[in-house]
């Protein structure tokens, strides 16, 4: 109890569905009371969209509100039903002695649970409420189960990439996802740089952010996304009226969405009472095939969860990536040491980018020695018998998909023996204590496989510039390590300016992978039949990379 005359009120207000203005007729209506008796308020606990068949747990304004009658801070709680507040038995002593002792009070019902009166009717209330939330449950239960089997998801917040079909408007499979064509493009640019970058070390998530939100996100043809992807979902109300814009992306919104199993068409199983739907924490061994079009394949949502859930992934994914092309493959070429990126001051009003050696070799500027390494790549990437070294991984990944499917079904053959009687529990653990590791291996596998080869999607290109011009620089940074051991910049003499491509000859060298000699771009150029030649050398350390 306060120390002072006025009692210090807490008020809660639920609802089932996520509608603005029926909770804040209920925030009113006990604000209005509160203020009448002259008490204190505390704070306003909303649990929006909230059904009352589900459990209350952590991360809900119910649990917050908890903690501070725990805390001493409430007096009395304020609500306008009985049923708004408490739906079930367990409510009740989580709010009544011995566990814990406010007041109550009901305003539509006209309960107060100060008086005995009042604590009686409150206990029947709640009987009542709980028999009609069980005999409800009792009824959905078996068109719950129909409805997972056939693969259809609930109703209520729709993932990315889809939109909800009304029931007039399903097909003869009753399908309730359908894809939203440019959402989905946002989502396979995801999972395309994702898997394309994630293995130059942390910062991926941060790239596709930065690139989402600057409006520079391009479809696989290269082509831009367009203004619509630089933010997310706008909140809309049940007129379809906007009543939020979109946000920026953000690294954590990204992750989740790379977590998710939805787009690619699997629905996750119901997960554990009082706990809201977390991506990171879905049995995808336990997903059910759902019954609307995929997005991305189960192997890249796979892939990226066995990427992003690896433990010994850097816990920070911000923007930290390398903003530069030859950052970490850069070398130079009289001490060795690496090169970083400088600015340097001119007579024009912006700074010159430039590479400098760490060690005082040189200072260059940046754009021509990238422009070289760009023509020296392409011109590679363009060779018309390339094509017959990109590895054909299908074979590899297929082995591994069918080997993730028979271990799954073991799994799944294990957990049906239990629930008939057939095997014990000590036996159930002991067959998925030995086929999860496995599951998991073949996923980091998968992983792998889809990792690993940052040049099949360029080189099979029509346009081969052209896509490197549209990929951001992370991904042109993972062909370009898929390539070379390093990049090799010389300095020119006192006074001499290197300010074409044609000029930076001699001046910069790629060390092409598994082997050393220095490939010369005027012979990487040389034309037969309208179309550039590769170097023997350069075709052999091509091939070893390829097939690495």
């Amino acid at each position: 109890m306060s120390d002072g005359t006025a009692l210090r009120a807490a008020i809660y207000v639920r609802q089932s569905v996520r509608e603005d203005q029926g909770i804040k007729q209920q925030i009113a209506e006990c604000k209005r009371r509160v203020s009448g008796e002259e008490w204190d308020l505390v704070d306003v606990y909303n649990d929006n969209n909230t059904s009352a068949s589900k459990a209350r747990g952590e991360g809900t304004q119910w649990a917050r509100m908890l903690a501070d009658i725990d805390a001493g801070k409430v007096d009395v709680v304020v609500s306008v039903t009985a049923a708004r507040l408490l739906r079930r038995m367990g409510d009740i002593y989580e709010l009544q002695k011995p566990k814990r002792d406010v007041r109550v009070l009901t305003l539509r019902d006209g309960i107060d649970t100060a008086t005995m009166g009042g604590r009686m009717m409150l206990y029947m209330l709640v009987l009542f409420a709980e028999s009609e939330i069980e005999e409800k449950e009792a009824r959905a239960l078996p068109y719950r189960a129909e409805r997972r089997k056939a693969g259809h998801p609930a109703p209520g917040l729709v993932p990315f990439g889809y939109s909800w079909v009304p029931k007039l408007q399903r097909d003869a499979r009753g399908t309730r996802y359908a894809v939203v064509p440019g959402e989905a493009a946002v989502l396979r640019f995801m999972s395309r740089e994702f898997l394309a970058t994630a293995g130059l070390g942390s910062g991926a998530l941060g790239t596709i952010a930065a690139t989402l939100n600057a409006g520079e996100a391009t479809d696989e043809h290269g082509e831009p996304l367009g203004e619509s992807s630089k933010t997310t979902r706008p909140r809309l109300d049940r007129d379809g009226n906007v009543i939020r814009e979109g946000k920026p992306w953000t690294t954590t919104t990204i992750r989740r969405m790379l977590l998710s199993p939805f787009p690619a068409a699997l629905l996750p199983s119901k997960m554990p009472e009082g706990e809201h739907y977390n991506a990171a924490r879905v049995d995808m061994s336990k997903c059910q095939p759902g019954a609307w079009p995929e997005i991305l394949t189960e192997d890249a949502v796979l892939a990226a969860r066995a990427i992003l859930l690896n433990p010994s992934r850097r816990k920070h994914d911000g923007d930290t990536r390398a903003k530069h092309l030859l950052s970490g493959v850069g070398r130079c070429a009289v001490c060795g040491g690496p090169i970083r990126s400088a600015q340097v001051k001119t007579t024009a009003p912006d700074p010159l980018r430039a590479y400098r050696c760490t060690k005082g070799c040189f200072v260059r500027a940046a754009a021509v020695i990238e422009a070289y390494v760009t023509e020296a790549v392409v011109s590679l990437l363009s060779a018309p018998d390339l094509l017959q070294w990109v590895p054909d991984d299908g074979a590899d990944i297929n082995t591994l998909r069918a080997r993730r499917v028979a271990l799954q079904s073991d799994r799944d053959d294990a957990e049906a023996l239990y629930r008939e009687g057939t095997i014990s529990a000590a036996t159930l653990r002991a067959k998925t204590g030995k086929l999860d590791p496995e599951i998991h291996a073949v996923d980091a596998s998968l992983a792998a496989a889809l990792q690993a080869d940052p040049l099949a999607e360029i080189v099979t290109s029509d346009d081969v510039r052209g896509m490197w011009d549209s990929i951001t620089t992370a991904r042109r940074r993972a062909i370009l390590g898929a390539l070379v051991h390093r990049v090799e910049v010389g300095r020119v003499g006192k006074g001499v300016r290197v300010l074409t491509v044609e000029a930076a000859e001699g001046t910069v060298s790629m060390g092409w992978k598994r082997t050393e000699h220095r490939v010369s771009l005027t012979r990487a150029r040389s034309l037969s039949a309208g179309r550039p030649i590769v170097p023997l050398d350069a075709r052999e350390g091509i091939a070893a990379a390829l097939s690495a």
